[in-house]
This record gives C-alpha cells, structure tokens and sequence, in this order.
C-alpha cells in the first residue's frame, strides 16, 4: 500500500524480516530525542523494553505496526493503536485512533516516507472506524510538527513545564 513515493513500499510488520530494523529504528528515535531532551534515555538503554512494550499495546488496543521498505532496506515505521482512551474522567467515554511511534531513518527523510507512513496509519485507524486520529510529539521537534500539521493534525492541547530547579 504505498502512496506517494514509488519507490516505497508500505508494508505489515514482518518478525523474522523486520525485527533488527526496528529495533535500530527505535534506538535512532530514542537517541533524537534524547538529544532534544537529555532526560529522555538513550535508545539502548530502553530498546528491549520499549520494542515489548510496543506490541504490548497494540495487541491491547488493536493496533497495527507498519514498515516503509526502500529496496532491501527498512527506511521507517509507524505504529497505529485503533482503539484508545485517555482513561481520564473528565474526558468522557471517548475513544480515538493513536499513532504512538513515528520514524524515518536520517538517509531516508525528505523523501515523503513519513507522509506514506502516516497516510497507511490514517487508512488502518479509519478502517478501524477510528473518528480521530492522534499523535504526540516533542514540541522541539520542529520537522515533526511541521509533517503532522502538514497532514491536517491540529493541537489539541499543550503540556507546558516549568524547571523549579533554577
């Protein structure tokens, strides 16, 4: 299922083809965030643990995990979770489609592959009957915002922080 960019192809998730790419792909996020934020931890310090806890969630939430293939090389993932709820009181008994985990490896961004990735999770979550689709994202990863508010998401609402510790 490939959109945009023809030498791409979209594909499920595949153990036994895709596991050591994804786990590099989750070190590669892991470690750009870490350098956005130092609290985030290092990818190697979580991969394992993260990748478990990954399908954890999507065996939970019925979700699906995607791969953008580039020739013999996996060039990225999204993770699409089809039946989320905040679990939060005040916002009601209202579920939603989540994507939880977006990536592109650094040789491969620029060339719509995250756009591919996100256009397979819309089409998976609206199969799904999902009536919205959400995604997080470091407010300082600015190329992120930039691709998801370019795919029509909106702010939903802002977590700010203060450091008490100045």
């Amino acid at each position: 299922m490939s959109t945009v960019n023809t030498s791409t192809k979209i594909v499920d998730y595949d153990h036994t083809a895709h596991r050591q790419a994804l786990r590099e792909l989750v070190i590669e996020l892991q470690d750009f965030e870490h350098n956005l934020d130092s609290r985030v931890p290092t990818g190697a310090a979580i991969v394992d643990d993260y990748v478990a806890q990954m399908f954890e969630r999507a065996r939970q939430a019925d979700g699906k995990i995607f791969v953008a293939e580039v020739g013999n090389d996996v060039a990225g993932f999204v993770a699409v979770m089809a039946r989320v709820s905040s679990g939060e009181i005040q916002d009601g008994d209202y579920e939603y489609a989540q994507v939880t985990d977006l990536v592109v490896a650094a040789d491969f961004r620029r060339r719509g592959i995250g756009q591919e990735l996100l256009e397979a999770g819309e089409h998976f979550a609206r199969s799904k009957s999902a009536r919205t689709l959400r995604i997080g994202v470091l407010e300082k990863n600015r190329g992120a915002m930039q691709l998801y508010a370019a795919e029509g998401f909106n702010v939903l609402y802002s977590e700010l922080e203060k450091n008490l510790q100045k």
